[in-house]
């Protein structure tokens, strides 16, 4: 029997693992395919980025990444908020996903073959950075931000990638052509399959980085090596945004104009407000409803940061060798994207149960259980030493392994169920306010949720009040404080808006449902 409007039922099997009508294969599978590019870029820039600031930055650190996102990528969220508003206001979806991908694409291509291989003549010297420190000592982790100034903007543009062109470009565009029927039955899979992406370019950092490695072993210079390294990601990027760019103008003109994918009156342009940035602001902040999502982007946000941060720490002194740190992120984004892929079988059908709360609800627990156990092996680590020993290997060695599944993990959680759970409550919204409530939650709700926790870092080791580092015991135990504060707010959120968005789905889909009958009986 054929699948004919999504009427037959699927098989046990079919509903856990394809509950996907075949009709439905030629709007699913090209929106799989840009989820693939999209995630697959992100990854490369994730750890580009912070081996940028971690191994090749003068004066740089894993506390300079704390500065970094509070004075440079937040302000620039802003700024990037104000630039997309002003073009959604006077250009079509269509044309903003161009402009916007080909704006990204066209720096990491500038900076990977012509700024990277001049650095020395546009960043400042240590002498310079050691400095300005001496004179201004409050701002020692902020100086470097600016003397790396082309590593500052490529981080900058690398942060923004995972929030302008994922959670807005493409899940805008998702929830603009998904039906609310479809919904729980694409979204998890869109991640599952977007995880290819994260097992490719893993293979491919850990490939060309251990390709680079090896010539500086046999006596090349680290840098040139990176170099090439880096072109070889910079032209990966551009094949991948080719690719995305070629799949999304195909969906425009074969996917929009099927009536049977795309519902009467969704493919219409509607007429949008004429809104200043000020004015958005106003319009999106005094929603309740809104507010309450943009409150779980930016628990999530400061848990991650404070979480990564400490980690990250530890990374760098097991790995101090840019592409020796390269390839180890290389296989944490392996990892991530195959336990992602693990976890994302299981994430799927707790949505499909249709408990919107407890899908909800597994982020947040999961973080601060997993927390508690990382923070505790940290801590003794720190009373026993650098020397010490547990389960057979150095702590050192045992907190980058525990911290490296413990943060892939958490993203898996966060892919094949936070991501999910928060898009699905824009659904209910109307076309105009959605357009508003996700340019100002993802970018400025999500950068102000890492900038917090990276505010929280900044002010910590500049104000050295428990020591320079972000490791320092005192430090630590502030920040594990803070992490277990943030998970309650966050579950506390999520129990808040559940009856709402649960309320308003089932309106959605009770309306669907109707409608489904009303044609059946027609056609009978």
């Amino acid at each position: 029997m054929e699948d004919k409007g999504g009427q037959r039922q699927f098989g046990r099997l079919r509903s856990m693992f394809w509950p996907i009508y075949n009709f439905e294969l030629k709007k699913f599978l090209p929106m799989s395919l840009l989820m693939i590019c999209m995630l697959f870029t992100y990854t490369l820039l994730r750890d580009l980025k912070d081996t940028l600031i971690q191994s090749f930055a003068t004066g740089g650190g894993t506390e300079m990444i704390s500065s970094l996102k509070t004075w440079i990528v937040i302000p620039c969220s802003f700024l990037f908020m104000a630039a997309f508003v002003k073009l959604a206001n006077k250009v079509s979806a269509a044309k903003v996903f161009y402009s916007v991908i080909i704006f990204f694409v066209s720096y990491f291509l500038l900076f990977g073959f012509v700024l990277f291989p001049n650095v020395e003549y546009l960043h400042g010297s240590a002498e310079f950075i050691e400095a300005a420190r001496t004179k201004v000592p409050w701002l020692h982790w902020i100086i470097p931000c600016f003397t790396n100034w082309t590593y500052s903007l490529a981080y900058v543009l690398a942060e923004l990638w995972g929030a302008a062109v994922i959670s807005l470009l493409f899940w805008q565009f998702a929830n603009e052509i998904t039906k609310t029927t479809e919904a729980p039955r694409f979204y998890s899979l869109f991640g599952f399959f977007g995880n290819l992406g994260l097992l490719a370019s893993g293979e491919l950092v850990e490939s060309f980085s251990r390709k680079a490695k090896k010539t500086v072993e046999a006596g090349g210079n680290e840098m040139l090596a990176f170099g090439s390294n880096l072109k070889l990601q910079m032209l990966c990027i551009l094949s991948c945004a080719i690719v995305a760019l070629f799949t999304y103008a195909w969906m425009q003109r074969n996917v929009l104009t099927d009536p049977k994918l795309y519902s009467p009156g969704m493919g219409k342009k509607k007429s949008k407000p004429k809104m200043g940035v000020a004015e958005s602001f106003v319009y999106v902040l005094t929603n309740p409803y809104i507010l309450l999502i943009a409150l779980l982007v930016l628990c999530y946000g400061m848990s991650l940061h404070l979480n990564e941060i400490i980690w990250k720490a530890q990374v760098k002194l097991r790995f101090p060798e840019g592409n020796a740190y390269n390839e180890f992120m290389g296989g944490v984004s392996k990892r991530t994207g195959l336990l992602t892929m693990i976890i994302m079988i299981v994430g799927a059908n707790v949505l499909k149960s249709g408990k919107w709360r407890t899908s909800a609800l597994v982020t947040p627990i999961f973080t601060g259980v997993t927390v508690a156990v990382f923070f505790a092996l940290m801590l003794y680590k720190e009373k026993i030493g650098e020397g010490g020993m547990i389960w057979g290997i150095s702590l050192l060695n045992a907190c980058v392994t525990l911290g490296m599944y413990q943060i892939a993990c958490s993203k898996g959680v966060k892919y094949s169920l936070f991501d999910s759970t928060k898009n699905m409550a824009y659904l209910p919204l109307e076309s105009d306010e959605k357009l508003k409530a996700q340019a100002a939650v993802e970018v400025i709700g999500g950068r102000l949720g890492k900038g917090s926790g990276a505010t929280i870092v900044m002010i910590l080791t500049n104000a050295k009040w428990f020591g320079e580092k972000v490791v320092d015991p005192g430090n630590m135990r502030i920040v594990m404080g803070m992490m277990f504060t943030i998970v309650g707010v966050w579950i506390f959120a999520v129990l808040k808006i559940n009856p709402r968005v649960t309320k308003k789905l089932e309106e959605r889909a009770r309306e669907e449902k109707e409608e489904k009958a009303t044609v059946a009986k027609a056609n009978a």
